[in-house]
């Protein structure tokens, strides 16, 4: 959206004798979509996530009318319906729009739970900055209505501890998202920086909502691999699978051409094998926890000891235990190795027991809906 095509039109909308400052944008070309933008007492329009949020509506072809009130003007009580009064007023000017998107924060927020329990606009979303989750009308209408709603909490704050959030998270029309180190008007006490990247992800997160409806979350869980690698000069490889009777994931020879798995970038450089090796691979499994996944693998192998020494005696071989780690949504397995691991490595003679840790991108700002326990993070 290029910006020089915006009207911007402040005035006021006046409804019952009372009057309102107004600050409608038109992106031209007559737009059929409104993004109406409710502030709080405390927070205003030209606050960050207001005025951003504002932008991307803009940006996505919205026209956008955004409400000034003031706490000396208005009584809170007698907000919302004067509000809306001036909603449908000027709805009902403005005839063209066929879809409109809310965001609200604060006292805001009981202006456009207002809105929904009373207007009967089908295609009415809303994006909720800690809205009072308390007041009866935004709880009967974020729990009773079925319009699509991104709902954002700060994890600091003391909105996302009340009663009321936890039975919002079992609504399928909803998405709620908590902002990590942030309060209620999803600030950080930390640092500028720490806030502009906040502002940033939970403008990526609106993008996205008006676009789809939805939020692409990462839905991966952490992965633990474990392997065994028995190597040296030159051995026959099929006796060590037939005395282990255990199938190989993966064996070479020294002298052998390493070929990568998608080719040669380059047909003329090659590069061979220093060593032969057997390898016994676990592949990844779903977990956080190095300590079951490691029990197993040694389970597999424990009966082998003999065998193991007896061959690397025989060869002058040598062996290690190598753990991958896939650390998805920031999910960290706990990386323990008790004295049956150790053991374990201790009398093959092992020549360490190595690990390599792959830490896939996801948004750490904002967290989703968890499974119980760890949540889910936005796609990068």
């Amino acid at each position: 959206m290029k910006f020089h095509q915006l009207q911007l039109h402040k005035g006021s909308i006046e409804s019952n004798n009372l009057s309102m400052p107004i600050t409608w944008t038109e992106v031209g070309n007559q737009s059929n979509k409104l993004a109406i933008v409710l502030p709080s007492y405390e927070y205003t329009t030209q606050g960050p996530l207001l005025w951003y949020s504002n932008q991307v509506f803009l940006e996505a072809g919205f026209d956008t009318l955004q409400f000034h009130y003031s706490m000396n003007q208005f009584d809170e009580e007698k907000l919302p319906m004067i509000v809306n009064e001036m909603i449908a007023s000027f709805l009902q000017q403005k005839q063209q729009y066929e879809e409109i998107q809310f965001v609200s924060i604060g006292v805001g927020s009981t202006i456009a739970s207002h809105f929904l329990l009373h207007q009967a606009y089908p295609k009415v979303q809303a994006i909720w900055f800690s809205p009072k989750i308390q007041h009866p009308s935004v709880h009967q209408a974020l729990s009773h209505r079925s319009n699509k709603g991104l709902v954002l909490f700060g994890e600091d704050g003391d909105l996302l501890y009340e009663d009321e959030v936890h039975l919002l998270e079992e609504k399928d029309h909803l998405i709620i998202a908590h902002v990590t180190g942030a309060n209620d008007l999803l600030e950080s006490n930390l640092s500028v920086d720490e806030n502009i990247n906040i502002i940033r992800s939970l403008m990526k997160i609106i993008e996205s909502f008006i676009k789809k409806g939805k939020i692409e979350l990462n839905e991966e869980k952490s992965k633990i691999r474990i392997y065994l690698s028995i190597y040296g000069d030159e051995f026959p490889l099929d006796e060590i699978t037939e005395k282990l009777e255990i199938q190989p994931s993966k064996t070479y020879k020294k002298g052998e051409e390493i070929i990568p798995p998608h080719g040669r970038p380059n047909p003329y450089y090659k590069r061979y094998y220093q060593e032969t090796c057997w390898e016994y691979d676990m592949d990844y499994v779903e977990s956080i926890d190095l300590e079951e996944q490691m029990d197993l693998f040694v389970r597999r192998f424990y009966s082998k000891i003999y065998i193991i020494n007896e061959l690397r005696e025989k060869y002058n071989l040598k062996s290690h235990i190598q753990v991958v780690l896939e650390v998805e949504n920031g999910e960290m397995p706990v990386l323990t190795l008790n004295k049956k691991i150790l053991s374990f490595a201790h009398l093959i003679k092992s020549e360490y027991i190595g690990f390599d840790t792959y830490v896939m991108p996801f948004d750490e700002n904002i967290r989703f809906e968890s499974d119980g326990i760890n949540f889910k993070g936005r796609k990068l």
